[in-house]
């Protein structure tokens, strides 16, 4: 029977040296980490929607939210569930939220320059501002209430309580229906925003074919 050779373990004093430096930066990285399998998995955490990497390991979780809830349910449209999606994303730029909620600091990467994430965080705020203004007052004051509890404060409010509050809605059914009428405004609004930068490309384009042609 030939026994499994166990893997040659480098001799070199600079090798060993540098994979024990890289161990000890990524168990002081938290976004390493990733999420605990076991913790997942427990009944509490049933409304937990976990996301693995192409090797199957969970790089990270988000809990179903009142949005998943209504798309399941056929009440929500797609494009206007990933519209939420877009906006939440961006309100945790701006606010420089992590996935766990509880860190509001930035991180910054000492090898790249600062000021990219500020520009990053100026475009997601301006993509926030233009996209609720587009939706109507009314549904932006309805989303941004529920994804700025969300996202920016790591913790989720209750909708019927944020839509009751925001619309004065106190009715089960037109409270979702408010909520999913502001989803789909928002989805409308989105889509708006992509068709002026789909111009705006456009015209850069012929403007820079037309200056190379002079």
């Amino acid at each position: 029977m030939h026994r499994k050779r166990k893997p040659a373990r480098p001799s070199d004093p600079m090798v060993i040296a540098r994979r024990r430096a890289e161990a000890r930066a990524q168990a002081r990285d938290p976004a390493s980490w990733g999420v605990d399998r076991e913790a997942v998995a427990l009944p509490a955490n049933a409304a937990i929607e976990a996301v693995a990497d192409p090797r199957g390991r969970i790089g990270r979780a988000r809990r179903r939210d009142v949005f998943d809830m209504f798309h399941d349910r056929g009440a929500l449209s797609r494009g206007a569930l990933e519209a939420v999606r877009r906006l939440q994303d961006d309100i945790a730029v701006l606010h420089r939220t992590h996935a766990g909620g509880g860190d509001l600091s930035p991180r910054v990467d000492v090898c790249r320059d600062p000021g990219d994430f500020t520009q990053r965080r100026l475009r997601a705020g301006w993509r926030v501002a233009a996209a609720l203004e587009l939706a109507g007052v009314a549904s932006a004051r309805l989303l941004r209430s529920l994804c700025e509890a969300d996202v920016a404060l790591g913790r989720a409010a209750s909708w019927r309580e944020v839509a009751a509050r925001e619309t004065g809605e106190t009715l089960a059914d037109a409270q979702g229906a408010t909520l999913r009428a502001a989803c789909e405004n928002l989805a409308g609004a989105y889509a708006m925003l992509d068709r002026r930068a789909s111009r705006a490309a456009s015209q850069a384009a012929m403007a820079e074919a037309g200056s190379s042609l002079r």
